[in-house]
Parts: C-alpha cells; sequence; structure tokens
C-alpha cells in the first residue's frame, strides 16, 4: 500500500458498543484502509488510508451504508459545523427527555392515582403513545435503518421492547374479551412503554453531558486556537498585553511574560525577551513586544498538540479490541434469550404465560446494557489523556498509557534532560531545579532511576550526585544506549527512556515506554510514545501515575460493565421467579440500564482531577 494518511471524523448515529464494531468492521473492510479505530465516548473515527485508492467521500459511502453517517468536510469551518451539529442532537435529545419525563409522570398518575373512569384506557394509550412514538423515535428510527441493513444496536432493544410493551397494551384495551373470555385480566402496561422511554432517555442525556466533560481538555485546547489566516511565515506582528500570539515565532523586539500553562502545564508566566520563542495560542500578560512568525495556522505546536491528542484519544486499549468482538455479538445474543424467554414462560405457565413472556421479553430487551461495555474503556482513555495533555503530558495512544503503568525502571538522558542543555564556557550545563525532586519522586514509588550520558564519567558522576542517581553509564555512544536499555530489559524490566536528542533515538525505540522532552529535536519528539512539552522531569511520575489510575478505573468500568450484565439479563428472565416469586419490573430495568452506563462514564470523570 502506499503512503497512507491519518484523519479523525466524526461519527453520527451511534448509539452503543455493537455500533461502534459495525461502523470500525465496515471502515476496515473498505479497500484503501489500512486501519480504522472507533471510539463511542468521542463518537468519532480514527482511519489510516491511502488517498490513492479511497477518498474521505468514499469512506463516507461506506459508513452511510452501514446505517450511519460520517463527516468529512476539513477545517477550521467543518469542525464548528460538526459542533453545532452535535450541540442541536443534543438539545433535540435534552427537549426530547423533558417532555418524556412529563408524560411518564403523567401516565403513572393517571393509570395508578385515579379510579377507573370512561375513556381511560383511551387517555393512557394516547399519552404513551406520544412517548413511544415521538419522544422515541430516535430508537425507532435507527433500529429500522439498522435493520434495513441487516444490523442491530442498543436502540434495536429499546425499540423492541417500547414497541412490544405498547402493542400489547393496545391490543389489551381494544380486545379485551380475547383474555376475559378465558377468566384472564386484560391488562395494560402504557406505564412500563411511557417509564422505559423516559429512563432511557435520561440515561442517554447523561451519558451525554458526561462524555461531553471527558473531552472538555481538547475543546479547550481549540479555544485557544489563533485564527489569523493574514499571517504568513516572515511577517511581523506585535502582541499587546493581554493579547493572545498569533504563531509559532521567535521575539524581535521588546519583553514580557507569557503564560504558556494551556500547553505545558506550568503556572508560571514564561520571560520573553529579543531571540525567544513564542507559540501560537499562549497569553501574553504584559509588555508589548514584536515577533517574526515561523509556522502558522495547522502548522504551530499547538496544532500539533491537538492532533496528537485527537489522535491518542480515538486509539484503543488492547483490552478494547476483546470488548469490541464481545459488544459485535451481545445484541443479537440479547434478542435470541428475550425470545428463549418468551417461549420458556408460554410452554412453563400456560395460564398466564403470554403476558408474563411477554412482559419477561421486554424487562430482558431492556435491562441489558452494551453501553456499558462501550463506554468502559474508551472514557477512561480520553478522560486519562485529556488529563495528560493539560498538565502537558502529550501521550501517544492507548498502549502508551496502558504501558507507563508497568514501568520499574526510568533510564534518564544527561544533557537536556537532568541538565538544562545549555553549558556555558568555562561553566553545565546547569541541573534543572526539578530533576532532584522527579528523580526522589520516582524512587519513592519503587521505580529504578539510571543516566545514561555521552559525557566523560567525572562529570556525568557529579551530575548523578546532585540528583541522587547512583546507576550511572557515562561515555556511550548512540548505539551504547541502546545496548543499555536491550540489556535491562533482558533482565525482566519494564523500561522507559527518556531523552531529548538524534543520540538518544535509538535506545527511545528499544525501550517499553519512550518519553521525549518538548525542548529536544523533532525526531526525538517524533519516536516518543509520550512528550514532555515543558521539559520537567516532575512530569515522568505524573505520567506514571495517571497511567496507573487509568488502568485501575478501566478495570472498575469492565468488571461493572461485565457484572451488570451476567446479573441483570438472567434476573429478568424470571429465573429467580420459581423461588421466591420476584420478577423484574420493566420500569425498574430501564432505570438500571440507565444508570449502569452512567455510572461507568461518571467512573472515568474521576480522572480529570
Amino acid at each position: 500500500m502506499a503512503k497512507t494518511v491519518r484523519k479523525n471524523f466524526p461519527v453520527e448515529g451511534m448509539g452503543c458498543a455493537a455500533c461502534v464494531a459495525r461502523v470500525q468492521n465496515t471502515l476496515k473492510n473498505v479497500p484503501g484502509v489500512a486501519d480504522a479505530s472507533v471510539s463511542l465516548a468521542s463518537n468519532s473515527a480514527r482511519v489510516d488510508y491511502d488517498p490513492q485508492v479511497v477518498s474521505a467521500a468514499g469512506l463516507q459511502k461506506a459508513v452511510q451504508d452501514a446505517g450511519y453517517n460520517l463527516l468529512v468536510d476539513e477545517g477550521s469551518e467543518a469542525e464548528d459545523e460538526a459542533d453545532r451539529r452535535r450541540e442541536d442532537r443534543y438539545r433535540a435529545l435534552r427537549r426530547d427527555t423533558v417532555l418524556s419525563l412529563v408524560l411518564a409522570a403523567l401516565v403513572m398518575l393517571v393509570g395508578m392515582g385515579f379510579e377507573p373512569f370512561p375513556g381511560k384506557g383511551v387517555v393512557l394509550a394516547v399519552m404513551a403513545g406520544v412517548s413511544v412514538f415521538w419522544c422515541g423515535r430516535r430508537f425507532l428510527v435507527t433500529a429500522f435503518r439498522q435493520a434495513l441493513h441487516k444490523s442491530a444496536s442498543m436502540d434495536t432493544l429499546v425499540a423492541l421492547s417500547t414497541t412490544i410493551s405498547y402493542l400489547f397494551s393496545l391490543f389489551n384495551l381494544l380486545f379485551p374479551k380475547v383474555w376475559t373470555s378465558q377468566g384472564l385480566p386484560a391488562r395494560l402496561y402504557f406505564e412500563s412503554a411511557a417509564m422505559i422511554v423516559a429512563f432511557i432517555l435520561l440515561g442517554r442525556l447523561l451519558e451525554e453531558r458526561a462524555k461531553h466533560a471527558t473531552t472538555a481538555s481538547v475543546r479547550a485546547l481549540m479555544g485557544i486556537q489563533p485564527k489569523r489566516p493574514d499571517i504568513r511565515p516572515g511577517d511581523e506582528v506585535t502582541v499587546a498585553p493581554g493579547g493572545r500570539i498569533p504563531a509559532d515565532g521567535a521575539v524581535v523586539s521588546g519583553t514580557s511574560f507569557v503564560d504558556e500553562s494551556m500547553m505545558t502545564g506550568e503556572p508560571e508566566a514564561v520571560p520573553k525577551a529579543p531571540g525567544a520563542k513564542v507559540y501560537a495560542g499562549t497569553m501574553n500578560l504584559r509588555g508589548s513586544f514584536t515577533m517574526r512568525a515561523e509556522k502558522v495556522g495547522t502548522e504551530t505546536m499547538l496544532s500539533a498538540i491537538i492532533q496528537m491528542v485527537r489522535d491518542a484519544q480515538g486509539s484503543k486499549a488492547r483490552i478494547q479490541h476483546t470488548v469490541d468482538k464481545v459488544a459485535a455479538v451481545f445484541v443479537p445474543v440479547i434478542i435470541g434469550i428475550s425470545v428463549l424467554t418468551l417461549v420458556a414462560w408460554l410452554f412453563l405457565s400456560p395460564e398466564d404465560g403470554l403476558t408474563r413472556g411477554l412482559l419477561a421479553m421486554v424487562t430482558v430487551l431492556v435491562v441489558a446494557c452494551p453501553c456499558s461495555l462501550g463506554l468502559a474503556t474508551p472514557t477512561a482513555l480520553i478522560a486519562g489523556i485529556g488529563n495528560g495533555a493539560s498538565q502537558g503530558i502529550l501521550i501517544k495512544d492507548a498502549d502508551s498509557l496502558e504501558v507507563a503503568r508497568k514501568v520499574d525502571t526510568v533510564v534518564l538522558d544527561k544533557t537536556g534532560t537532568i541538565t538544562e542543555g545549555h553549558p556555558e564556557e568555562g561553566k553545565s550545563d546547569a541541573v534543572k531545579a526539578s530533576s532532584r525532586e522527579a528523580v526522589q519522586a520516582l524512587q519513592s514509588m519503587g521505580i529504578d532511576v539510571h543516566m545514561l550520558s555521552g559525557d566523560n564519567p567525572q562529570r556525568a558522576g557529579e551530575i548523578a550526585a546532585q540528583v541522587g542517581i547512583t546507576q550511572v553509564k557515562a561515555s556511550c555512544m548512540p548505539e551504547d544506549k541502546g545496548s543499555y536499555i536491550k540489556m535491562l530489559k533482558e533482565q525482566g524490566r519494564t523500561v522507559a527512556m527518556v531523552g531529548d536528542g538524534i543520540n538518544d533515538t535509538a535506545a527511545m525505540a528499544y525501550a517499553d515506554l519512550s518519553v521525549a522532552m518538548g525542548g529536544g529535536t523533532d525526531i526525538a519528539m517524533d519516536t516518543a510514545m509520550a512528550t514532555i512539552v515543558s521539559s520537567d522531569l516532575r512530569k515522568i511520575p505524573s505520567l506514571i501515575r495517571l497511567s496507573r489510575r487509568a488502568s485501575r478505573i478501566i478495570k472498575e468500568n469492565l468488571a461493572w460493565a461485565f457484572l451488570y450484565n451476567l446479573i441483570a439479563v438472567p434476573v429478568a428472565t424470571g429465573l429467580l421467579f420459581p423461588s421466591g416469586g420476584f420478577v423484574l419490573d420493566p420500569m425498574v430495568a430501564a432505570a438500571a440500564m440507565a444508570a449502569s452506563s452512567v455510572l461507568v462514564v461518571t467512573n472515568s470523570l474521576r480522572l480529570r482531577r
């Protein structure tokens, strides 16, 4: 395959993990696509494809043929349009949720709070009908569209459950003698249909709000992107106090202090004088200066950071591929279980088996929650990677975040990593003020710290002693650094290599986790699995702690998602009825399903702290 490009596209119409699996498999099967990763948490697809073989429009058509939509327009206007459409969908969801809650309350009030009166059943049927067929229309439309493409999703389960309970109730209302002639009651379940729609829409609304919060870091970075299409490389621009710097470049005249915290995570203002580098999107605090633009638009460091974070948030942890396989068959299996439940009730309880069987069938369809499976991993990854970005830690992908928690040995380059990297004549390269604190933090976490240097043994030993490192290898050529990493790995260690120069890239390539200092060379940052924008070594222990927290929360989410479904689905079938007469009400099932998804996303949001 020829040279591939990687792009992120918003996806519309996904509601659960089964949708993710459908869209992802569709994209992977398009000729010219090398890889595709679809995220429910961000409603996006990251696609590596050969533009000589397939165009973005071709990808869009494939996704549309699968029953979904891929937004392929590019540029800031396209991003604004995608945001506007998301906001419109959210407002529509909020309106429908409020209406469904009002209708559900009225149906419950009339159905259970009033004595029978003429036309009571008709009033209930009308209100429940509005709830099911108007407020819940998104479920019906999506389920129908997916049925045409021979697929199913969470929306299919909701559409089936609400339609079955409503139509069964309507049949009992219109033809009660079918049951009363046999001595059986003709019960109405309009309350269940209305409450199912209300609870699931409320859960979907809370879920969307929580998912929106997980991507807050990227939106914050996008919010500071300067939109100055008039500036070209080489232009000189005056930046006034309080103004955002419009491009990457260098100060020509004047002095000031600049707030770079949105990019580096460092709260201290950075002094700027002639010759100093400045970056697009950062804030000039006081003092006016003139700068010469070097990189503009999509070439700036801020744009690169945004793209890197987007790519990382669209990537998948290895465990997610297993979850995707489960999700792909989850909905068909649940539909099969619901049908078997109905059949079992018909055989085991001939007198009222149809009524009980239909209710149990609806409950199974409602209580199953593929959403929690689909959201368990990506929401935690997005929140964790976004948290890292807000601290100035750029994580390349999900695997990088995953492997960081396993690191037991950190190897540090000396020049530019432990030291400032600017030796003065007759003096060191001075040790960074934060280096000793960073080394102590790593050691307190039970991590061994080593130092590699091309410097002479005496000087390397002096620097190591200043920061508290006892394991040092000096006079290293690039290949020596690589060999040292290989030796550590052969000892069974999980090794992180931290460097900033071309001479570190071989060692970084051998390491389990490679980390580049943001002030280093482009090739080091391209090779690295994570980049510390501020070149502050204290971010290394922060990265490892973040990885450990993310891993723990992912495990919690997956444990809950699997345990919930393993318990809820058998109970919904009526498995406990013979022993204690317990049956799960469809309304309770709907509330439990909605709560399951919201719980998973809310748990992931702990990573934003």
